[in-house]
């Protein structure tokens, strides 16, 4: 399996990769290269960089589906602890089932203890919308074989700063791909990630077109069902009627 890392000029320098294993790679993807200041890995054989002049962590996705090597592809961002025993076992599962295409595991700390989704389930556009880096592996050549790529309006440094993976699985299940979800650990993020923001109206207006962009005219039948079942997380009672409504200000 090929882990690709998307970073940005000197974070390359912050990235802690896992020690070597015979059965992983990795594609070290870095936009603003001029800020770098030379490549910290250029002693390891088993990792490979990339280096772009492109902006906008879509961009990076795309490159690594473009670039990567190996059967199954894994998308990683610089500031996360990968475990290996947790994505070989994703690698494992994909490996047995050539009927999957993508398959996707859990950050640390936010796999359910309980319900159908604490164990083995398919995916679907319901149960998606949680998946990010590196929760997701795909079958490569499934992937590139259908022209399917990471919309650039969504992710950092898009024009939408989130909702990235949503919208990529959402285009692969439209494509008629198939994916399942394990109750398998694959890394842990320390940092708060965008989709734990509530108080942003930026993050809220993103949020509205992930799920235009996933939902497309059923998307305001969605913005209601959403708001209430988060609706503990929104700042106010107002801000989650608001988003119901399909507005974030």
């Amino acid at each position: 399996m090929c882990i690709a890392v998307s970073t940005v000029g000197a974070r390359v320098h912050g990235i802690e990769l896992p020690a070597p294993t015979p059965r992983s790679g990795y594609l070290v993807v870095v936009q603003k290269p001029e800020q770098a200041s030379g490549d910290p890995f250029e002693a390891r054989e088993d990792v490979e960089t990339l280096w772009l002049n492109t902006v906008g962590l879509s961009h990076s996705r795309n490159a690594a589906l473009m670039h990567a090597r190996g059967a199954f592809l894994v998308f990683a961002d610089d500031d996360m602890r990968l475990d290996i025993g947790g994505l070989t076992r994703l690698a494992d599962h994909l490996a047995a089932r050539p009927d999957l295409d993508f398959v996707a595991g859990w950050r640390d700390g936010r796999l359910p203890a309980s319900g159908k989704r604490a164990g083995r389930h398919r995916l679907s556009l319901r149960n998606s919308g949680r998946i990010c880096a590196p929760e997701l592996m795909i079958r490569r050549s499934a992937v590139t074989a259908r022209g399917i790529c990471f919309d650039t309006d969504f992710g950092k440094g898009g024009r939408h700063a989130l909702g990235e993976e949503y919208v990529f699985i959402a285009d692969l299940l439209r494509a008629g791909l198939s994916g399942e979800a394990l109750p398998v650990v694959v890394g842990v993020h320390a940092a708060q990630s965008s989709g734990e923001i509530w108080q942003d109206t930026a993050i809220l207006q993103a949020r509205l077109a992930v799920q235009r962009r996933v939902f497309g005219p059923l998307a305001p039948l969605v913005h209601p069902l959403y708001a209430l079942k988060h609706r503990r997380d929104f700042c106010s009672q107002g801000a989650a009627l608001r988003f119901a409504l399909g507005r974030a200000g």
